[in-house]
């Protein structure tokens, strides 16, 4: 099943029901996809008037940027899903040998890396989400200002929500060098976005006079 073709009831639903997937994961790639359109929306309701000529350039790259970055996490739903199935399945590996507990062990390890890197690539699709959003919040149409802020606030959540699930993969992981560095990046990308956010809060303000 490809849950990135569900229709929007049927994904909720999903999401409802007993099974552990789609998951958090899964969910923060959709709301991603979204954050992502809603910048890619502003972008272009920018390039539709002649009086901010001066910004469509920059406008032209945002909407190149954003549609990339919202098929991308479209994708990673999917893709979250799979990962998750593939590190259930080595947990169900026999271990019965000691063969079978040397290969069982490695193909969970194999498979933990595997579901991190997923979400991680979702938080670093957040972090340009959030930069996006900080230029149409900036540069771009102010009547869509509240959408830029809406963009910001969504693709944030959205960081925490892969970072969370980035985590909780790393605490089974045996690599430490695997998960210094994916610690240090994480950190990294955490204070970009907080950065990001709080920026897109104020110019928000300011082009507004409004505590959006």
């Amino acid at each position: 099943m490809s849950f990135e073709k569900l229709s929007i009831r049927d994904f909720v639903e999903k999401v409802a029901d007993k099974s552990p997937t789609p998951g958090g994961g899964a969910v923060s790639a959709l709301v991603g996809a979204l954050a992502a359109s809603l910048v890619e929306m502003v972008a272009n309701l920018t390039l539709s008037r002649a009086d901010y000529s001066d910004w469509h350039a920059e406008m032209e790259k945002v909407v190149s940027l954003m549609k990339e970055k919202r098929l991308t996490l479209l994708e990673s739903i999917d893709l979250d899903v799979k990962a998750f199935d593939e590190v259930m399945a080595a947990y169900k590996l026999p271990k019965n040998t000691v063969e079978e507990k040397e290969k069982r062990s490695q193909l969970i390890q194999e498979a933990l890396k595997k579901a991190a890197r997923v979400p991680y690539e979702s938080c670093r699709h957040m972090k340009e989400i959030l930069k996006s959003a900080l230029s149409v919040t900036e540069w771009g149409n102010v009547n869509a200002i509240s959408d830029a802020v809406s963009a910001a606030e969504l693709a944030t959540s959205a960081f925490y929500s892969a970072k969370a699930n980035v985590l909780i993969n790393l605490k089974s992981i045996k690599d430490e060098g695997f998960k210094e560095y994916m610690l240090h990046e994480l950190k990294t990308f955490t204070g970009e976005v907080e950065g990001a956010l709080r920026s897109v809060r104020q110019l928000a303000t300011q082009r507004t006079g409004l505590e959006l």
